[in-house]
């Protein structure tokens, strides 16, 4: 489990607060703040895995709104007055009875809820309806009164007083700060308009915070307001307050918006929208198929929505790295999300427009966005401008299309202009407000009268101008890929074709599951996930007279220490949601449904989690669980299945399609990590199995030798994957594709990977959609769930400092990435060129890591025997249980290491002074 972040960080690190108040709340970015306060009624409760943080909730205390759900329980003549700036209730806290009712129905549903800090506002909103001291000391006496029963009540609970000064005296709870509003920019909601703070109400509060400090040892906390497009006149008001001492929270004028202080998180969220698609199913979009690779490679995290969909609500800039549009058809945008989107131009998020336009480029959004139309070219029109990514994967054509006849008067950097005659068109550009690429130089075919896998190319580069286009800062990008420089490296098996009869030598007439455990799993020990579907093996399935030696086989593979057990399903659905939106048939418009078991509806629990238990109740040896669902047929889960998973307890995997190839050699063949689908995640197989390499196993049988091309071409100039052998069971029935399994598999063990089950894999991709990143100053912070341990740094920021850092292992700068290695769930450091001894790479997860005095202590764990390696290693000495352990070689400064063992703890490096 995660640390708290403050336990984490150097002891000099200021703390920091944060105030959201709008929906979704980003409770991964919320938590890299010592005082993060949200809006409870935005969520059910404090989410798991962020439980060990404290979370303070919003209550008002000296104001109420109809919509709270206590309003009907206050009693009219409770009622100073009313506030109609905002249109509440000020409440008289002098009633005991009014006081009980915050108790026990605001404070304890809170309490339950996960929250153990409150911030109180309306502190002093008596003062609307109370005009005489006595009557004012009153409800002070009755706030305090309130306060200090909540405290004995949850003796642990924390609070934050949004002013409230004079009460401080009064109260006996544990008060970590006071917050006030308005130090250097105010709000001025009867006016809709900001307004600098008077010289002399900066003074006063200044005064106040000055003497809390003194007499309570209190933090202080201004909150100030700015337009969320001014991000650096936040930031420059941010600085200033810290310039007083205190904490600085800059955000817009309803708090729902993601704003800074000193410290400053960078979002990775970003809106993808998709609209024009003739796939059936949504997962087909060309948003899809294309789009998640470049932004998640880059670290961003897809919230993916259908251009008819509802947006999100409230202020997106801060909350959101920006918006990427992909329309597969012209003139589908609506008026309502055409006006959407100049809203979120006019708040300073980058909007990426790609396929076409997506709004009417002759209308006045159009002209908002720059867009001038154009004539149809009369004559064959010429490059004028072509930014060096553009033609990245095939040249342009030689007789230039057009396209949209558009040019846009905001361009700032064009990345392709073209002339016919007078007219000049741009067809890409990089502007002012983000970016657009219109079809055909987006994806275009390199055969364009042929529909067919593998035939598209990138007509630019995508990483490159999505990063450009998005206004991307260099951070740390969470990496899924690696761990403590290596490569990761796994296996893993659907079940499909178990029962089927081997043709191999010495094997004919035998299941083929059989082969596959004498011939592979018992001869390399690379971490594989064994997957069966519980129809075909079960006694009461399909082939019930082969069903004991089945399960005896099956039995055999989960008794191996380098093998894990998954479901393949009960049924096999071929059509996940054609299957379960006809449970009771077994053909469809698309083909055969799911398996033929007789008297069957298909029901996607009895799926996942019926075949889970029947594995794991009849198939496992003691001690071993079913960790996996691995999705079968077309592996496009509904919703429904995830979340039978999911609350089953099982991580799932499977789908999309990463085939590239040297006769195939495109990034449109190179896919996502997973897909988010409403509140579930479907995690992607970094690669395909031997299906798709031997052309839907019609030959050549030997054909999944070439995913070796695919995970060669999967890391390099990229490590865009790890190393997956993916394989169905009837892999292992044939001799050319048996030989070609067992040649993928020496090839692995060959390589300097990192071994892992496919599970732990999966946990590192939700990790990657948790972790949050923020920099304060010339430090980063980093905060994840511990899964995903590796950052990778662009070349444009240096190498950390590991004299002045926490959390952080080493690095690694001599493979196809610059990665850094975190120890666990946190990380902060700084940039710098101590010379330090650092981990430089290692096959097995660190368990301990710590730096001493003189060197290093650590402990690893891993699948196999262990290789590791130490940087700025001169002069040291490696020992292991008093025992020294010499260096296998030196790469300059790097010292290797090798141990047969799978798990050595209390390492201990010395070095001299």
């Amino acid at each position: 489990m995660a640390l708290l972040l403050a336990w984490c960080l150097p002891a000099h690190a200021d703390k920091a607060a944060a105030f959201y108040y709008g929906p979704n709340i980003p409770w991964s970015e919320l938590s890299l703040y010592d005082y993060p306060v949200v809006e409870p009624d935005q969520a059910d409760r404090v989410p798991e895995f962020v439980a060990d943080q404290r979370f303070y909730a919003y209550v008002s205390l000296g104001e109420v709104l109809p919509q709270r759900s206590y309003f009907s329980l206050i009693k009219p003549q409770w009622r100073l007055g009313k506030n109609r700036n905002w249109g509440s209730w000020v409440l008289d806290q002098s009633q005991a009875e009014l006081r009980d009712i915050f108790v026990e129905k605001v404070f304890a549903p809170l309490w339950e809820a996960g929250y153990r800090g409150f911030f109180l506002d309306t502190l002093d909103s008596y003062q609307l309806g109370v005009t005489d001291e006595e009557g004012r000391q009153q409800q002070r006496e009755g706030l305090a009164a309130l306060i200090n029963a909540v405290s004995q009540r949850y003796p642990d609970a924390r609070f934050i007083f949004n002013r409230g000064f004079e009460l401080m005296p009064m109260v006996r709870a544990q008060v970590d700060a006071i917050a006030a509003e308005s130090l250097y920019q105010r709000w001025l909601p009867e006016k809709e308009s900001y307004q600098v703070v008077p010289d002399p109400d900066r003074e006063w509060l200044l005064q106040q915070f000055s003497e809390l400090r003194q007499r309570f040892e209190v933090d202080g906390i201004a909150i100030d307001y700015a337009p969320p497009a001014e991000r650096e006149q936040a930031r420059q008001l941010a600085r200033k307050i810290a310039d007083h001492g205190l904490i600085p929270w800059v955000t817009n004028p309803a708090i729902d918006g993601f704003g800074l202080g000193v410290r400053e998180v960078l979002p990775r969220d970003v809106l993808l929208i998709h609209g024009g698609s003739e796939e059936r199913l949504w997962e087909h979009a060309d948003a899809i198929r294309y789009g998640l690779m470049p932004l998640q490679f880059q670290g961003l995290i897809p919230d993916i929505r259908e251009i008819d969909d509802t947006m999100p609500a409230g202020e997106l800039r801060g909350r959101y790295a920006g918006i990427v549009v992909w329309l597969e058809k012209d003139g589908i945008s609506s008026p309502d999300f055409e006006s959407w989107l100049v809203r979120q131009r006019e708040s300073g998020v980058p909007i990426v427009m790609l396929g076409y336009p997506a709004v009417d480029p002759l209308g006045p959004n159009g002209q908002i966005f720059g867009f001038q139309a154009r004539t149809t070219p009369q004559v064959l029109p010429s490059i004028v401008r072509q930014h060096e990514s553009m033609g990245f994967e095939a040249p342009l054509p030689r007789f230039l299309p057009v396209g949209e006849p558009l040019y846009n008067a905001q361009a700032t950097t064009p990345w392709l202009e073209i002339a016919s005659g007078s007219q000049r068109y741009m067809p890409v550009a990089i502007t002012e407000w983000g970016g657009y690429a219109m079809q055909p130089y987006l994806i275009r075919a390199a055969l364009p009268t042929i529909k067919a896998e593998g035939l598209d190319r990138w007509m630019l580069n995508p990483l490159t101008f999505l990063h450009d286009a998005l206004r991307l800062p260099a951070m740390p990008i969470p990496d899924v890929t690696t761990e403590n420089g290596r490569r990761l490296g796994f296996a893993h098996m659907d079940g499909d074709g178990f029962p089927s009869l081997a043709e191999v030598r010495d094997y004919q007439g035998q299941a083929d599951a059989r082969v596959l455990l004498e011939e592979v799993l018992k001869k390399f020990t690379l971490p594989t996930t064994i997957s069966v579907i519980e129809g075909e093996v079960a006694s009461d399935g399909l082939y019930p007279n082969q069903a004991a030696e089945l399960q005896q086989i099956a039995r055999e593979m989960f008794r191996l220490d380098h093998v894990e057990a998954a479901t393949h399903t009960y049924s096999h659905p071929f059509f996940w949601y054609d299957a379960q939106n006809n449970p009771g048939d077994l053909f469809g418009p698309e083909g055969q449904l799911r398996l033929p078991i007789p008297d069957y509806k298909m029901d996607p629990v009895r799926e996942v989690a019926g075949s889970a238990d029947y594995i794991e109740k009849n198939l496992l040896p003691p001690g071993k669980k079913t960790r996996m669902v691995l999705w079968s047929g077309d592996t496009v889960p509904t919703p429904e299945a995830l979340r039978a998973a999911r609350e089953h307890g099982l991580l799932n995997m499977n789908g999309s399609d990463t085939t590239i190839t040297r006769s195939a050699p495109t990034w449109t063949l190179i896919k996502g990590i997973g897909l988010p689908k409403g509140e579930e995640y479907q995690v992607y197989a970094p690669n395909q199995n031997e299906n798709i390499y031997t052309r839907q196993w019609t030959g050549p049988f030997y054909g999944f030798e070439r995913v070796i091309e695919t995970f060669e071409m999967t890391e390099s100039p990229y490590r865009f994957k790890p190393v997956d052998i993916y394989y169905h069971t009837y892999i292992a029935s044939k001799n050319a594709s048996l030989e070609s399994l067992v040649t993928v598999y020496q090839w692995a063990q060959d390589q300097p990977l990192f071994p892992l089950f496919a599970s732990e894999y999966v946990r590192k991709v939700l990790d990657f959609n948790q972790m949050a990143i923020a920099r304060e100053a010339d430090r980063w912070l980093v905060r994840g769930g511990g899964e995903l341990r590796t950052l990778r740094l662009p070349e444009s920021l240096d190498l950390p400092d590991m004299g002045n850092s926490e959390g952080l292992a080493g690095y690694r700068v001599d493979k196809p990435g610059r990665y850094l290695h975190m120890q666990g769930a946190t990380a902060s450091w700084k940039a710098g060129n101590h010379k330090r001894p650092y981990l430089q790479q290692a096959n097995a997860r660190l368990t301990d890591f710590t730096q001493t005095r003189s060197g290093l202590a650590f402990s690893l764990k891993g699948y196999a025997g262990l290789e590791f390696a130490i940087g700025n290693a001169e002069g040291c000495t490696m020992r292991q249980a008093g025992k020294r352990l010499a260096p296998v070689r030196r790469e300059g400064s790097v010292y290797h290491y090798r141990s047969a063992k799978h798990e050595l703890t209390e390492l201990r490096l010395q070095c001299s002074q």
